[in-house]
Formats: structure tokens, sequence, C-alpha cells
């Protein structure tokens, strides 16, 4: 058989992800450097990406890092954090094989320069994640200086400091998105903004909001009910003082749940929906900053515009003093799916009779042909309808597809949990497809015990189907797809599809997710084995990609 090298390298407007396959094992290869080229530099002039882990057994300081010509990366697979907005890289990967205790370059086995990629935004559209992993060693290593029992209370201190670099770097693109969209309608007269809010309460945004004026109008919902407070988003909204504030108060049956912005022009004369905001993201400290999230900004008039109907039908959906009625007006509008001309943007506004949106989205995910990766929430448990069971469903009948995914919490609860491979304290083999959220609760070699997992830490709600594929499709919006978003909830179901580098940007980013968990889920179930303290100073480690969900994820991405 002819020897293979093969290598991909991918992009969205924060990340890139590198990936590569060798169709054969080599001799004495302790891992691989991985080399990034900017556009304009000599292949002399790449540099190593760093890592910052070495192996097993070896002394080093706390927090250390080295290029992976020293520390190499034993994975086909990487994801590049440093690049920017803007760039234009590309990358080659060489093994580094051991001779006689020295690592060298093995040049005879590298692969060739990748392909170029911008990292930046598809046309038309605008995608946009933070990096609120609280449980990750940047927050602790952060935080190193201070004693552990006061991180916690050192991190929230960084997150209401507007110049703290942990801060921004936690709120990421996403953050700056969000602020950019404000500005831009403030500093331009011809631009207002209507926003429906779940929740409101990160003060930077109320900040840029009450500096629009009265071109912001802003429909805020009473958010999560307490047991003793009927509208805890009250306070919240005593700070918004200088806009067009209309609150929606709904039952305990119901959340008002959306958070979308949509953002007209009148330049021309008469004011018109240019452009969308939707996705994940509670306007909220938690939500920007320590959940991870999601925005989506659609540059689609048609779209802008049946969004603006919608906030329309739910500022008429109440009575004088707040409360959602659901009456027929807004029940008839809602009941249809609303599309652009081209059919490729479809948005389900909730409730739906009859889970029409569930339905369209089952469909969507049992003609999967390559495979699915998600991130969400809390859909609803194991025995009502969600999507996250769609999934399951399918993982289990189509041992092809590949399936990753990270979910909030277990639907089937802790005494009867659906997600786990541990029966009766006996390990059994099996694929991680969903892991759940989980931290390094130790101090031990290359880690640091880090600041612990608050109970939201997943809060994106996002399915990609076969980015890679002829039929790419997104999922995603405010829903937590289960059968309360679309029978109670006001939320929005947005289905995009035939936009093969949207699809990508989130595969990349929810990946990147799913591998920073896969391994501390994996470690926090199987407590007997022994643990995984570093690089392992053998080839052998190229097996563990040779068979199993490892390798079906290398053939997924190329």
């Amino acid at each position: 058989m002819a020897k293979t090298i093969k290598i991909g390298a991918y992009a969205n407007n924060d990340d890139a992800m590198i990936v590569w396959k060798y169709n054969y094992k080599i001799k004495d290869c302790w891992g691989f450097a991985v080399f990034r080229k900017r556009k304009g530099e000599t292949d002399a002039e790449a540099e190593p990406l760093i890592t910052s882990v070495g192996f097993e057994g070896d002394t080093h300081t706390e927090g250390e890092t080295h290029p992976s010509t020293e520390w190499p990366i034993q994975k086909y697979n990487w994801v590049d954090y440093a690049v920017r907005t803007g760039d234009e890289i590309c990358y080659k990967v060489i093994p580094m094989i051991n001779v006689a205790g020295v690592l060298k370059k093995d040049s005879g086995n590298a692969s060739n320069w990748s392909k170029w990629v911008k990292v930046g935004d598809p046309a038309g559209v605008e995608a946009y994640f933070n990096r609120g992993l609280i449980s990750s060693q940047f927050v602790v290593r952060s935080l190193h200086n201070i004693p552990e029992a006061e991180r916690k209370k050192a991190l929230l201190k960084n997150l209401d400091d507007v110049n703290s670099q942990l801060r921004n770097f936690m709120g990421g693109n996403l953050m700056f998105a969000l602020y950019k969209l404000l500005d831009e309608v403030k500093q331009n007269k011809s631009l207002k903004l209507y926003t429906a809010l779940y929740e409101l309460n990160e003060k930077e945004l109320i900040k840029r909001l009450n500096a629009i004026g009265k071109r912001a109008s802003i429909i805020l919902a009473n958010g999560a009910f307490g047991p003793d407070d009927n509208d805890p988003q009250l306070e919240n909204a005593k700070k918004l003082t200088n806009v067009n504030l209309t609150r929606r108060i709904v039952s305990s049956g119901h959340f008002a749940h959306n958070k979308f912005v949509v953002i007209t022009d009148k330049s021309s004369g008469t004011e018109v929906p240019v452009k969308v905001l939707t996705g994940s993201t509670n306007w909220t400290r938690n939500g920007v900053f320590t959940q991870i999230n999601n925005a989506l900004i659609l540059h689609d008039k048609e779209v802008a515009a049946y969004y603006k109907k919608e906030w329309d039908t739910m500022l008429a959906d109440s009575d004088a003093n707040g409360k959602g009625l659901y009456g027929k007006p807004f029940k008839k509008f809602n009941s249809t799916l609303k599309k652009n001309t081209s059919g490729k943007i479809r948005t389900y506004f909730t409730p739906v009779p009859k889970q029409i949106d569930m339905d369209e989205a089952d469909a969507l995910i049992n003609g999967a042909k390559k495979g699915v990766i998600f991130l969400m929430f809390k859909p609803g448990n194991e025995k009502s309808r969600t999507l996250y069971t769609t999934v399951k469903a399918l993982a289990a009948a189509r041992k092809d597809l590949l399936v990753h995914g990270v979910i909030n919490a277990d639907p089937g609860g802790k005494k009867n949990p659906t997600i786990d491979f541990m029966n009766k304290n006996k390990i059994e083999p099996g694929d991680l497809d969903v892991v759940l959220p989980a931290g390094i609760n130790e101090n031990f070699q290359f880690w640091m015990n880090e600041v612990g997992k608050q109970n939201v830490t997943i809060h994106s709600k996002a399915i990609v189907i076969d980015p890679f594929g002829t039929r790419p499709i997104l999922i995603t919006g405010s829903h937590n797809m289960g059968q309360k978003a679309s029978k109670a909830n006001d939320d929005n179901l947005n289905i995009i599809e035939g936009n093969p580098e949207l699809a990508q940007a989130y595969a990349i980013h929810m990946l990147a997710v799913y591998h920073h968990y896969r391994w501390r889920f994996y470690r926090s179930k199987k407590t007997s084995l022994p643990k995984w303290d570093g690089n392992i100073k053998k080839e052998d480690w190229q097996d563990w990609y040779s068979k199993g969900d490892k390798k079906k994820e290398l053939d997924f991405w190329i």
C-alpha cells in the first residue's frame, strides 16, 4: 500500500483547526511539531506552535511552555488559538522522532503545507463565539498567584473589570461583536435597534444601550422565576434609563426566552430592517463570560424583516402591565415557517402548533450522511421529546456516522444517567460520543486544580450536520431543542443550509469545546484506570488513532 499523508486547515473568525492523517505508523515518533506560516512569510520564517504538555515523568515549572518541536503533539488534530481575525495562514506537520534520547525532525515524513485559510466570516453572515470555560487551564493559570480558596472570587472580580485581560479573553469575539453592534447604532443616526431579551445585567451592554437613547427599543422579559420573586429582572430594568423599554412578563409555564436584535436603517427615507442577531447568548455577565455561547448575525433583509414582524407581534401581545397574553394574533404569526426567498434560511418562532419545528429538525438530523456535532443546554429529560434523543437514537442506529457533542447536564438525572460508560463499576468499551462538562480537581504533573465549574457551563444550542457534505446544515437559536421551547416559550429556531463555511465555522468551535471536555469527562469517570500524566515516550500513541471514534473523526475532517 502506498504511503499517504493528508493535512487540512479550517478557520472561523477566532480559531484555526489543523487535522492531519497518515495511513502508516512512523517508527520512533513521539509526536508532531506543527508549524504555522502567515501570508508573506517564507518557509524558514514559519514558527512551531507552542504547547503546554511535556512527557510523563519529566520535571517542569508551573505554567512552563515549549515549542511543539520540544513538547510535540501526540494526536492528529490541533486548535490554534493564537490566530486573529484577518490572518491568512497555512500549516505543516513534522514528526519528531527519538534518536538515542534526542528528539529530531523527521523531514522525510513531513506533510506538505496545507491550503491557505483566512480567519474571518463567510459572506453575508457573522458567527461569534466566546471562551466561557471556567474549568480550564487558561483560567487557573491566570489566577495562579492567588490562593486556591480565593480564585473563584478573584475570577468574578476580573469579570467586572473592563480592563481585565482575562475578562476580554473569556468574552472573546462574541463580547466584542455585541459591543460593536451597539456602538454602530449609536454612531449612525439612521439606524435603530429592536431587541427582545430574556435577561440583562451585563453593565457594558446596559451602558451602550442607554447611549443609543430612544433609537433603542427593548422588550425585556422577567427571566427565570425564583420561588418568591415573580420578576427577577426588575432591578436591571430600572437601569435602562434612556431607551424605549417594554416589559414582557410571562407566567411560570412560559419563558420569554428570546435574545435577538433587529437593526433597521432609515437612510433612504423609509425604515428598512437590514440585519438580525440571534443565538444563545443572554446579555448577562454569565452569558457573555462564563458559559459557552454563540451569536449569529445574518445580513439578510428578508430575514431581518420577519424578525422585526415577530418583535412587533410580541410588543402587541401584552396588556397594560406588560403581561404576555399569548393571544390569537401572536399564535397565528408563529404558526407558520418563516423563510427567505432562497429557502436556505428558515426560522420557527415559538410556541408553534404540533411541534412542527421539532419535526423538521428531526428529519434533517436523521438525514445525516457523514456526521452530527452538537452543543446543548437542557433540552428536557430523557422521557420528553428532545433533539438530543433524536441524535442519541441516530448514533445508536448508524455506527458509520461521527456523532460528537457536549450537553450541559445528563438528561437522565443522577439516578438514571443516560451519558455514562460505567456499568456497575465495570468499565465498558465504547466510543465517547457525548460528554458532560467536567474539570480537573487536583494538581498533578502539567495540570493545575481548576476553578470549579458552575451549574450552567454549556449554554449554546447548536447542531451541525454534514459540514463537509453536499448539504451542510446549521440549526441554532435561543431554542433549547426540547418540547417546552417548542410548545410554551418565546424562542427562535433557525435552520441554515447550503453555507459550508458557516457550518464549518461552528464545527471548529464545537469540536474544540468537545475535546476540551472529552478527556476531563473520561478522567472523571474512569477513576480506576491509571491517570495520563503527559505524553508517552513511545511510538505506540499512534495506535490510539487507528480505530474507533478517533479514526472516525479524522476521516470526517479529511
